[in-house]
């Protein structure tokens, strides 16, 4: 807001500089006035002397006029000699080269300003010609005229000193009236800017009512404001956290993308295209602006398009449905793998059942080898089953807060749990507690367990439970014979088969250590297999780690 010094200035300084003008030219106008009058005098002065100039004895009369009003009179002949002076009784040189008589007596009325040596003063003088042919000059001291300006100018400073103070004052009154007005005024904007409704009347109409209008709108813009905030809020939030990638192209620029873009295309989004380095990206994007749609190859990932075209820019959204193929395929080979695993057995029970019902009076031996054949099989399809079922309660468990499980407890758990083994199982663990489901713990540590009793041909397993930088390394050690390191990797596929040399005709799901790798997914761990000093295999896996 304008202080009111400020406001004082603003007032008084064009209005003094405007007055100020006013009396300058109403001095220069008083000047020519008083000039005008001056001259007009003069004349009046000089018809007087014409008449005494008339006169034989003008001598005594000119003398006594210069005595009386100070006026100086001089008549000159048509030879320029000087007839007779006012002020100077003796004889004066000839005044036919003075420029003022020069034109009186050519006819022409003149004035002049000069110093006079006869007087030894500043005269202003004024001649004109006679009617017999002398001319006739009058003069006063400039003296005279330049009292009567030095009065007017006194007169007129004056003035304009009383002038000013006058605007001063007008001024200091205005501006303390108008920065009381201006500070009410300001403070009803304030508050008409913020929406309130308590606004003041300045008994003005159309003021009073833009002030409520401004109030309205603002109150209006506040509320809009704080919905389209909420609004960005929202929808800020959906963006960052659905499962699409999501980007709004325009030309060669890309406004708009967020982060589940980034993470899908494992890529830094550029300001615009032209900034764009990776070929493959690059490419992608071009397909976008083709207008492509459906599922694209981008890398090793499969990516579902789809758009919308407004104008000229184009909402592109992402998502990633590489899980999507790669679980298509995967349970397609599961859906034959458990039909190879299920046909084989159902094959051989069928079969001996059809060779005890063709055969009533089989003898006892044959029939208890095919009665056997027909319960190993069955046995091995129930194994089967059971390991599908925990398989699928596994791709759907949902991570809930497991509690805090002591690894002694599932030791414990582990050997009532196996029973007697053909071999020895030692253990080795660390006396804490871990936040991992016991049934997820038991199960992973049974399977790796079984396996090594199954298959390894050593007389002793080593399981050890050791607790490493937050995470819990779980290592299952058996004494071969060693499993080849180009299975290391498949051996935990589902129904994946190692050579003869490792199983030696022991049966089982195939879904054992499949089974171990999920449950290492569902704590973020990881599971794999080495080789040990002592020529057997070794089963490591990490949970929980960060």
């Amino acid at each position: 807001m304008i202080s009111k010094y400020r406001l004082f200035l603003l007032i008084f300084i064009p209005a003094a500089l405007t007055l100020a003008a006013g009396m300058l030219l109403i001095q220069q106008k008083n000047r020519e006035l008083s000039s005008r009058q001056f001259e007009a005098q003069l004349k009046s002065q000089w018809q007087l002397a014409a008449l005494i100039a008339e006169d034989r004895d003008y001598q005594a009369e000119l003398a006594g006029l210069y005595q009386k009003q100070g006026l100086r009179i001089t008549l000159v002949g048509t030879d320029g000699q000087v007839l007779g002076d006012s002020a100077v009784s003796g004889p004066l040189e000839p005044h036919g080269d003075r420029q003022e008589i020069k034109q009186a007596l050519a006819g022409r009325p003149a004035m002049a300003v000069r110093y006079s040596r006869s007087t030894g003063t500043h005269s202003i003088y004024y001649a004109e010609k006679l009617p017999d042919g002398r001319a006739l000059r009058v003069a006063y001291p400039a003296a005279y005229y330049d009292a009567q300006s030095a009065s007017l100018m006194d007169q007129a400073l004056a003035g304009l000193v009383f002038s000013v103070a006058a605007v001063a004052l007008f001024a200091f009154i205005i501006s303390r009236r108008m920065s009381a007005m201006l500070a009410s005024l300001s403070l009803a904007v304030k508050e008409a800017q913020d929406g309130g409704l308590d606004l003041p009347s300045f008994g003005n109409r159309d003021l009073d009512q833009a002030l409520f209008a401004l109030s309205s709108a603002n109150r209006d813009l506040k509320l809009y404001s704080q919905e389209n905030h909420n609004l960005r809020q929202r929808l800020e939030y959906i963006l960052a956290n659905i499962n699409e990638g999501v980007l709004l192209l325009a030309d060669d620029k890309i406004l708009y993308h967020n982060r589940r873009a980034e993470e899908i295309l494992n890529r830094r989004m550029p300001a615009s295209l032209l900034d764009m380095r990776n070929q493959e990206l690059m490419d992608l994007f071009s397909s976008f602006t083709a207008g492509r749609t459906g599922d694209l190859q981008f890398g090793d990932k499969t990516i579902m398009v789809s758009q919308t075209v407004s104008e000229s820019r184009r909402l592109v959204m992402l998502h990633d449905v590489s899980d999507r193929e790669k679980y298509s395929g995967y349970k397609s080979d599961l859906v034959g793998n458990i039909s190879h695993e299920l046909k084989t057995p159902l094959t051989l029970i069928m079969g001996a059942s059809e060779v005890i019902l063709k055969d009533a009076d089989m003898p006892r031996t044959f029939l208890d080898k095919f009665l056997g054949a027909i319960y190993k099989n069955a046995h091995r399809i129930n194994l089967l089953l059971d390991d599908l079922i925990f398989l699928h309660r596994l791709e759907r468990i949902r991570e809930s807060e497991p509690g805090p499980v002591n690894l002694g407890e599932i030791v414990d758990e582990l050997k009532d749990l196996l029973g007697p083994v053909s071999k020895t199982v030692n253990y080795e663990f660390d006396p804490v507690a871990v936040r991992v489901h016991a049934s997820h713990l038991v199960s992973l540590l049974t399977n790796l367990i079984s396996n090594a009793n199954k298959y390894s041909q050593g007389q002793s397993i080593e399981v050890q439970m050791r607790q490493s930088g937050g995470a819990l390394e779980i290592r299952v050690a058996d004494q071969g014979p060693p499993i080849p390191p180009a299975e290391h990797e498949r051996i935990f596929e589902r129904f994946y088969t190692v050579s003869k040399s490792r199983n030696r005709g022991e049966s089982g799901s195939g879904l054992g250590l499949s089974i171990v790798k999920h449950i290492a997914r569902i704590y973020k761990g990881r599971v794999s297999l080495e080789a040990n000093p002592g020529g057997g295999n070794t089963f490591a896996v990490r949970l929980l780690e960060k």
